[in-house]
């Protein structure tokens, strides 16, 4: 059945769920909220008077509602795979937040949920949104075949700061490794989508007896044709920095951004740099979650892939989880050591 416009509900109320409204607001003639939901009555009813939507205390009730196309799922991420096949199965299209699993196994399952059911699977990977890394890849030309790349994404979170699941390793699926590195892995790989990712190798460290699981870290990919790339991620930088480098033989393209957890969370205002020129600068207007969003509708809408779908992702998956075992072993890992033997239907 083709839809011209999309009913979407949001799961889980956190804090991230107001920039999926905010999102769903920017495209009135393509989608609209039509309910909320939360464990927490009181939140879920609060949520409800708010946007003057229907509010639910459980996902099957949510999932019954005929008037609901899609859910967005704001759970933690041990929820995440199944919440989204139980939506898959009920015959919701699906945007689920990152980290989209907590295992490569989980992710799978997802996937091959939605091809069954014939529905969608989005993953909000936020920062592929932001137009100015669009920008960047305009002039991959300038700077040549990437040799290497630097994502640094460093940020504070304590017990009085983050939501109570995050102290859990199990919730989480190891804290830092699919906090950030769901961002900052993504954005590498999509960057230098002209070479195959092949190894692991990782190191990290517990500086936050809050947190169950590394909070310091660094991942080194190694890729076919010899080349690297280093995400360096933690929680406990008082002062946030979000920047990357990537080096071609010709120049580089530097990337800088500020303001992720201010105002609506997840949005960010970016400084481009290619060979030492400023391209662009300030907030990406519509900002990326709203562009994120138009993306999921669109390819409901128009019936074909999104650009972060979950078949996409899954190679993501396969990286957190070699890190965490390159960690663990000290070694590196190679990536046909994490394939799970379940396949994409």
């Amino acid at each position: 059945m083709s839809l011209d416009k999309v009913k979407i509900a949001i799961i889980g109320l956190g804090r991230i769920a107001r920039t999926h409204i905010d999102s769903i607001q920017h495209w009135p003639e393509l989608c609209e909220l039509t309910a909320v939901v939360d464990i927490k009555e009181d939140l879920a009813k609060s949520y409800s008077e708010e946007f003057n939507v229907p509010y639910y205390t459980s996902v099957e009730d949510c999932l019954a509602d005929p008037n609901v196309d899609a859910v967005v799922i704001c759970l933690r991420h041990d929820l995440h795979e199944p919440v989204s096949v139980q939506a898959s199965n009920a015959g919701k299209h699906v945007l689920v937040e990152k980290v989209m699993a907590t295992s490569v196994e989980e992710g799978i399952s997802m996937v091959n949920a939605a091809k069954r059911n014939n529905k969608k699977l989005m993953v909000a990977q936020s920062r592929r949104y932001f137009q100015a890394f669009h920008e960047a890849r305009k002039h991959f030309d300038k700077i040549g075949k990437i040799t290497n790349s630097l994502y640094n994404f460093t940020c504070y979170f304590d017990k009085d700061i983050a939501p109570l699941w995050w102290r859990s390793k199990e919730a989480t699926g190891g804290l830092a490794y699919p906090m950030l590195g769901s961002h900052a892995i993504d954005i590498t790989l999509w960057m230098m989508d002209d070479r195959e990712p092949v190894s692991v190798l990782a190191q990290g460290t517990s500086n936050n007896p809050d947190f169950e699981g590394d909070d310091d870290l660094t991942i080194i990919i190694g890729f076919n044709d010899g080349t690297q790339a280093t995400c360096f991620l933690g929680i406990n930088n008082k002062y946030p920095i979000h920047e990357g480098n990537i080096i071609g033989k010709k120049g580089t393209i530097k990337w800088s951004q500020t303001g992720d957890h201010v105002g609506l969370i997840g949005t960010a205002d970016t400084d481009l740099y290619v060979n030492g020129e400023l391209i662009m600068s300030g907030a990406s207007e519509p900002h990326n979650f709203a562009i994120q969003m138009k993306e999921f509708v669109d390819s409901v809408i128009e019936d074909r892939e999104p650009l972060t779908s979950g078949e996409k992702i899954i190679t993501q998956l396969r990286i957190i989880e070699a890190a965490q075992k390159s960690a663990e072993e000290k070694r590196v890992v190679r990536l046909e050591e994490i394939d799970s033997l379940a396949t994409v239907n």
